[in-house]
C-alpha cells in the first residue's frame, strides 16, 4: 500500500514523471500510462484528475496536430484548441474513467480542469473532474478504474505511484485487478486503483 499526501503546489508537477508507455498490445492504436490523484477535505472526496502519457508515436501526432506554431510547447491558445477537441473525442468513453464508491458508480461529469504538456516527446494530458456530490470517504470503498471500453487506447497504470492521495491524513492507496470487469471480449482484465480511509 502506498501513503501519500502532497501540496496544491506540487501536483501539477508531481503528475509528469512519465516516460515512455512501453505496453506490449498488439490491437490498440494508442498506448497511455495513467496516474491519478484522489482530492480530500473533510473526510469528502471532492476532486479526482487523471494523468495520461501517450506513447511516443501517437505523441508526434498529437504534436504535429496541436502544436500550431510548432515551437514543441502547447501555449494556452493551442492548449484551449486541445481541449475543446479531446473534450469531444474522449467524452464518449468518459475519459477512461470509472469512479465507484462500495461498488456503486459515481458520476465525474466533465473535467473542469485541463492541461497538456510536452517532455522528452512524450504528451501528458491532466483531466480534473470536481465531483458533484463529494463522497464520504471513511471506511468506504473508492475504486478507480481508467480503461477504453472499446481497446482503442491500451491503457494501464503506471507501475510507480500510480496514485496520490492530498488530504485525506489516514487514507491509504493500493491497486487490485478486477477480472469480473474485463473487457474486450473478456480478454483485457482492467485494474482498479483502491481509496480506503480510516
Amino acid at each position: 500500500m502506498i501513503r501519500c499526501s502532497l501540496p496544491v503546489r506540487a501536483f501539477v508537477a508531481s503528475l509528469f514523471w512519465l516516460a515512455s508507455a512501453g505496453l506490449a498490445a498488439s490491437h490498440p492504436d494508442i498506448a497511455v500510462t495513467a496516474r491519478v490523484l484522489f482530492d480530500v477535505k473533510a473526510g469528502r472526496l471532492v476532486a479526482v484528475a487523471e494523468s495520461l502519457a501517450i506513447d511516443e508515436a501517437s505523441s508526434r501526432r498529437m504534436i504535429a496536430r496541436f502544436d500550431a506554431n510548432g515551437d514543441g510547447v502547447f501555449d494556452p491558445a493551442e492548449r484551449a484548441v486541445m481541449r475543446r477537441a479531446l473534450t469531444g473525442d474522449l467524452g464518449g468513453p468518459r475519459f477512461f474513467a470509472e469512479l465507484s464508491a462500495d461498488g456503486q458508480r459515481v458520476a465525474l461529469g466533465m473535467p473542469g480542469a485541463f492541461d497538456a504538456t510536452v517532455a522528452n516527446g512524450i504528451v501528458t494530458i491532466v483531466f480534473g473532474f470536481r465531483l458533484k456530490e463529494p463522497v464520504a470517504v471513511a471506511g468506504r470503498k473508492i475504486e478507480l478504474m481508467v480503461r477504453d471500453r472499446d481497446y482503442t487506447a491500451a491503457v494501464a497504470f503506471a507501475t510507480d505511484r500510480p496514485a496520490l492521495v492530498r488530504g485525506g491524513e489516514g487514507c491509504t492507496v493500493s491497486r487490485e485487478m478486477r477480472p469480473t470487469d474485463a473487457y474486450f471480449g473478456g480478454l483485457i482484465v482492467p485494474e482498479a486503483v483502491v481509496l480506503a480511509c480510516r
